[in-house]
């Protein structure tokens, strides 16, 4: 008898059946979070249901989009035949693909003594395939009552397969949060850049259960990608594994994309590169190999490794920029130039730019000559109680000390950070190094004759940025005006401070100073005029 044509009696009995598994498998929903509980539970409850010997309910992979069986009821041993385990999974296939709310009806013949009833059902939400649910019974055929109590509880199995679903990706949103929360706590309790770096990373291997964990970053050239970190099985010590993840880096970089790939009959079963990104340049690749337990990397896994990429891109890296800003400029300006430096985000200061630059040079007439007849302790402390007080009135007018050659001390002004009153700095400066190297000559007055200083400044547009080797970068400047500058420090008789043309135009309504005759100097074509330094207005 159909379900239509029952009795009221029957009618009732059917809707209760109805009603009891709807609210068994609501139940379940609002009960377990844990995906493989509830579709255990499903599974049970549906099985009880209709009275079936088997059920099993296959769910899309969210990686391959594959079917998989999540669970499994058979109170006859159907699914222990190997050829039944074959066919069922091609009907569950062939159901996934059914319409929403559509029961396939049909027998499957595993040579028993009778076919054994199939119900068939998709597990469908609104634009997307969930997977699907079989029953089976091996000695009777479902009743019609049966399939409409089966038609009653899928969408109860679809809204709570959808409820799971929303509740894992509530957890991996978690999973992320807490990872990038301790990666955070990292960065804050580890001063060390590198044991920062080392610390991430095996947090990393960590949170994705990945065998290798490491990390490329561009060389301070920015030409080419270096190992910097890693932790697990060293797969960069064998060649073809090593090669083949700096292509994946190299390809991660060239499309700014995160990078996934998987390898057979290989040491290298899968690897993910992802870029780091900093204020919109690539500075390296963050990634993962082998994940245990599995032939690839998952979503989740790699959802995560890009949200604890973003979170070394934003705020760990910002300490690799600063290290930089550090190691450039940190002996070479003072510590208030120093903070001011690291709160500039508009420009990149190490990159090569033209500026209009003043630059000074001093230099002890004829010391050259004096230390061959001095012992070198004497001329040690001689020279280092020169250097350091120069030093230090370079850094009080906020001056980029650049470097010492010898005896004599290179400096500029207005760059790294901007001066408007450069020309003014660099001149004052002179002044007070001119009275502390006489404080100086006085002190070794008594031990041995310490020759005056020349100084010479010059004003103009300057190359400045990071120059040298691959090996060796040095944050400088290059230019005519830097040249001049050097050439008129040269010309400058002991005690005495010139100044060029453009240096004096800057300065002069604050400054006393003398013309000097037209100048001759090394490298410098025509005659050069130049300005004697006497004093301040």
């Amino acid at each position: 008898m159909s379900a239509a044509g029952a009795s009221p009696a029957e009618q009732l009995a059917l809707k209760t059946r109805q009603l009891d598994l709807v609210l068994a498998i609501d139940r379940l929903r609002d009960r377990l979070t844990d995906e493989r509980e509830l579709v255990a539970g499903i599974v049970a409850a549906l099985a009880d249901a209709v009275e079936a010997e088997l059920c099993l309910l296959c769910v899309r992979d969210e990686d391959t989009a594959r079917l998989q069986l999540r669970a499994l009821t058979d109170r006859a041993g159907v699914y222990a035949d190997p050829a039944a385990e074959e066919r069922l999974r091609a009907l569950a296939v062939r159901a996934a693909d059914l319409p929403a709310g559509q029961v396939l009806d049909t027998t499957l013949d595993l040579g028993r003594a009778r076919p054994l009833d199939v119900l068939a059902a998709p597990l469908r939400v609104p634009g997307a395939s969930l997977g699907a649910v079989l029953l089976l019974n091996a000695d009777r055929d479902f009743t019609p009552g049966e399939q409409a109590v089966l038609q009653a509880g899928l969408s109860q199995v679809d809204s709570a397969l959808q409820h799971a679903h929303t509740v894992r990706e509530l957890e991996r949103r978690q999973l992320e949060l807490e990872t990038i929360f301790r990666i955070d706590r990292l960065r804050d309790r580890t001063a060390d850049f590198q044991q920062l770096l080392d610390a991430v990373l095996a947090e990393v291997s960590t949170s994705l259960d990945a065998e290798t964990s490491f990390l490329l970053l561009y060389d301070r050239a920015g030409n080419e990608l270096e190992l910097r970190a890693l932790t697990g099985d060293d797969l960069f010590g064998a060649d073809a594994p090593a090669k083949e993840i700096r292509r994946l880096a190299e390809e991660a970089v060239r499309t700014a994309e995160l990078i996934h790939r998987t390898y057979a009959d290989s040491p290298l079963r899968a690897v993910v590169g992802m870029p780091l990104i900093l204020r919109d340049k690539l500075i390296g690749v963050l990634g993962v190999a082998n994940r245990r337990g599995r032939p690839a990397f998952t979503r989740t896994d790699l959802a995560l490794l890009r949200g604890i990429a973003s979170q070394m891109d934003t705020a760990i890296f910002e300490n690799l920029a600063t290290q930089r800003l550090r190691g450039a400029f940190g002996l070479c300006v003072g510590p208030q130039v120093m903070e001011r430096l690291l709160t500039i985000s508009d420009r990149d200061l190490l990159s090569g730019e033209r500026r209009q630059v003043t630059t000074l040079f001093s230099d002890i007439r004829g010391f050259t000559d004096m230390s061959e007849h001095i012992e070198a302790e004497l001329l040690q402390e001689v020279l280092n109680d020169h250097l350091s007080a120069l030093t230090d009135l370079v850094l009080t007018y906020e001056g980029t000390l650049d470097k010492y050659i010898g005896d004599s001390v290179m400096c500029f002004f207005n760059a790294p950070e901007s001066q408007p009153d450069h020309a003014l700095r660099a001149v004052r400066l002179a002044l007070e190094m001119q009275q502390a190297h006489r404080t100086i000559m006085a002190r070794w007055a008594g031990r041995l004759p310490l020759p005056a200083i020349g100084i010479g400044i010059s004003t103009g547009e300057t190359m400045m940025g990071n120059f040298g080797s691959l090996r060796r970068l040095d944050y400088t400047a290059i230019g005519r005006d830097v040249n001049l500058a050097a050439r008129l420090c040269a010309a400058a008789a002991g005690d005495q401070t010139l100044i060029s043309q453009a240096t004096y135009d800057l300065v002069r309504p604050h400054v006393a100073a003398a013309p000097v005759a037209p100048l001759h100097l090394k490298g410098i074509g025509g005659e050069v005029p130049g300005w004697q330094l006497l004093g301040l207005k």
